[in-house]
C-alpha cells in the first residue's frame, strides 16, 4: 500500500502519519514561526521607539511581555522534532492523535495573538493618541486590516488542521470561531452565502494523501497572507523611522 493512500474500508480514525504528511507539517510549523518572528520584530522596533515617550511606559512593559511570550512560542516551535510522530503502519495513536498536541499548541499561540492584537490594534491605539496628542506612533488603518485578515486565515487553517480528521474535543476550540458560529446562529445568518470564513464548514479528508495537499495548499495561502503583513510592517517602521530617527534595532 502506498504511504500516501488507504484502503477505502479504512474510517479516518485509521489514518496514519506518512512522510509525506510530516513534510507538510514541517512547512506549516515554519509558516507560523516565520508569523511569530514578523510580529517579534515589529513589536521590538516598536517598543524601542516608545522608550523616548516617558508617558508610555507601563504599556511599553505590556509590549516587552508579550514579546517574551511570542519568543518562547517560537522556540519551542523551532526546537519540535516531527519525526517523534508514530510512523505509518504503527498503530500507536495514528494521525489523529498525533495531531492533537499540535493543534493544542498552534491553538495556545492563537489565544494569545487574540489578545495581543487587540490590544496592539484598539486600546494601545486610543492610550497612544490620549497620552501624546498625535499619532506619530499608531499603526496604520491598512496593517491593522492585515494584521485582522492574517490572523483569521490562521485561526481557519488551525480549525481545518483538527476538524478535518474528525476530531470533535472541546478542549481544541478556538473562542473566536466558537463565538462567530453563537452568533450566527443568533442572527440567522446563511452559512452557504456569508464571506466570514469562520462559518466556512470543514469537510472531512478522505485519506493521508489528500490531508497532506491540503496541508500543502494551506501553507501556500498562509505564506501570502504573510507576505502581505510584512510589507505592511515594513512599510510602519519607515513611518516611525521619519518621526524618530535611527534606533538600535
Amino acid at each position: 500500500m502506498s504511504k500516501g493512500l488507504v484502503d477505502s474500508s479504512w474510517s479516518i480514525e485509521n489514518f496514519q502519519v506518512t512522510d509525506e504528511i510530516i513534510n507538510s507539517l514541517g512547512k506549516i510549523l515554519q509558516v507560523y514561526s516565520d508569523y511569530l518572528s514578523s510580529h517579534i520584530h515589529i513589536l521590538n522596533k516598536f517598543i524601542s521607539h516608545m522608550r523616548r515617550v516617558s508617558t508610555l511606559r507601563f504599556e511599553r512593559t505590556t509590549l516587552i511581555k508579550y514579546v517574551k511570550k511570542l519568543r518562547f512560542f517560537n522556540d519551542v516551535l523551532i526546537e519540535y522534532d516531527l519525526s517523534q510522530l508514530p510512523k505509518y503502519n504503527d498503530n500507536i495513536g495514528g494521525l489523529r492523535e498525533g495531531i492533537k498536541p499540535i493543534g493544542m499548541y498552534l491553538e495556545k499561540i492563537l489565544e494569545t495573538l487574540d489578545l495581543m492584537n487587540f490590544y496592539l490594534t484598539q486600546s494601545l491605539q486610543k492610550e497612544i493618541i490620549s497620552k501624546t496628542l498625535n499619532e506619530d506612533l499608531t499603526l496604520t488603518e491598512s496593517s491593522i486590516i492585515a494584521i485582522d485578515d492574517t490572523y483569521n486565515h490562521f485561526v481557519k487553517y488551525t480549525q481545518w488542521m483538527i476538524e478535518s480528521l474528525g476530531i470533535k474535543n472541546e478542549l481544541l476550540q478556538l473562542e473566536v470561531i466558537k463565538f462567530a458560529l453563537k452568533c450566527a446562529e443568533e442572527d440567522g445568518t446563511d452559512m452557504e452565502e456569508t464571506e466570514n470564513i469562520f462559518l466556512h464548514q470543514v469537510m472531512p479528508v478522505n485519506d493521508e494523501y489528500e490531508y497532506a495537499s491540503i496541508t500543502d495548499q494551506w501553507a501556500s495561502v498562509l505564506e501570502g497572507k504573510l507576505d502581505v503583513l510584512k510589507k505592511e510592517y515594513s512599510m510602519l517602521a519607515e513611518k516611525w523611522h521619519e518621526k524618530f530617527g535611527k534606533t538600535k534595532n
